[in-house]
C-alpha cells in the first residue's frame, strides 16, 4: 500500500481523484500519504496535502485499496496521475470510517510561496 502511496507523493494535477468543479484547479501537493496497520487489525492512512479537492480522500484511499486488495497493479497509480481523467473502475471510499483529526495553515509568508507554486504548476 505504501508502495503505491508513494507514487502520489509531490505537486501533481490530481484530475483523476477530484470531483470536477468549473473553474477550479486540481493541482495540489501531497506531502504524506502512508499506511500503519495499528496492534488491533485497523488499517490507518495518513495524508497531509497544502489542499484537498471534494472527494480526493476517498478517491485517493479507494485507488490504494483497488492495488491492495489485486484489482490494480502499482503502475496504475502513475496511470491515472497521467491521464488526469476519473475512470469508472477506481473505488470511491465510502466516507464512513474515514475521520479528518487535524487541520493545520501555514504561515503568510508560506502560504503565498505555495499559492505561487500551484499557479505555476496549473499553468504547465
Amino acid at each position: 500500500m505504501n508502495q503505491a502511496a508513494d507514487l502520489l507523493l509531490g505537486t501533481h494535477d490530481f484530475a483523476a481523484f477530484c470531483k470536477f468543479k468549473p473553474g477550479g484547479t486540481t493541482t495540489r501537493s501531497l506531502e504524506k500519504y502512508n499506511w500503519v496497520r495499528t496492534p488491533d487489525g485497523l488499517l490507518v492512512a495518513d495524508v497531509v496535502a497544502d489542499a484537498f479537492c471534494y472527494s480526493m480522500v476517498r478517491n485517493l484511499v479507494g485507488a490504494i485499496v483497488c492495488v491492495a486488495d489485486g484489482r490494480k497493479p502499482v503502475e496504475w497509480i502513475t496511470e491515472l496521475l497521467e491521464n488526469k481523467e476519473r475512470v469508472s473502475d477506481s473505488l470511491v471510499f465510502p466516507a464512513r470510517g474515514l475521520t479528518l483529526y487535524q487541520v493545520d495553515y501555514p504561515s503568510d509568508d508560506l502560504l503565498l510561496e505555495r499559492a505561487q507554486i500551484t499557479v505555476a504548476k496549473r499553468g504547465e
